[in-house]
């Protein structure tokens, strides 16, 4: 699944050139210190997109979260997901390659749910991206079917069972 969500974020890079000169420019330099503050754990919240393929294809998602671990001597983001989709279960793990380069950042949160001065600031870079608010796909935390897996791995990796997974911490 994490293939998916990098094309996903991908597709939306043409937009940066298309928006309007009063959105807020969000893309930050990679760091060691930006890969610390984004490893953790995160939680999907939202998504707008125009293309109705991918709008239709992020609908299934009922809730989502996920794990990031930096490794800076290989330039990778390490990702664990776990996905309800459809009232099921989806474990992902996979990695993705750094270009500190070209560094941009997605949208999620630190806690399932965001204020709503958080959504508001959403709302307003999506207006400001020339998108409509109906296009926004929200996701449901109540809805999430991965709690017994999550746990399941948090005692494996506390019994050492999964010496290669970094520990729980940060978000």
């Amino acid at each position: 699944m994490a293939l998916p969500w990098a094309l996903a974020v991908l597709s939306l890079l043409p937009l940066l050139n298309a928006q309007s000169s009063s959105c807020v420019n969000f893309t930050v330099p990679i760091t060691n210190a930006s890969l610390d503050q984004i490893s953790g754990k995160w939680f999907f919240v939202a998504s707008a997109y125009r293309s109705s393929e991918l709008k239709e294809w992020v609908s299934a998602y009922q809730s989502a979260f996920f794990y990031l671990y930096s490794n800076y001597t290989e330039d990778k983001i390490f990702m664990r997901e776990y996905s309800t989709i459809n009232d099921q279960c989806v474990y992902n793990s996979s990695h993705l390659n750094i270009q500190r380069e070209n560094g941009t950042l997605s949208g999620y949160a630190d806690k399932p749910v965001v204020t709503p001065e958080q959504m508001r600031q959403f709302h307003e870079q999506v207006i400001c991206m020339g998108m409509d608010k109906s296009e926004i796909v929200y996701v449901d935390e109540t809805k999430d079917q991965c709690g017994p897996l999550h746990k399941q791995h948090d005692e494996e990796r506390k019994k050492g069972k999964d010496p290669k997974s970094p520990k729980e911490g940060g978000k």
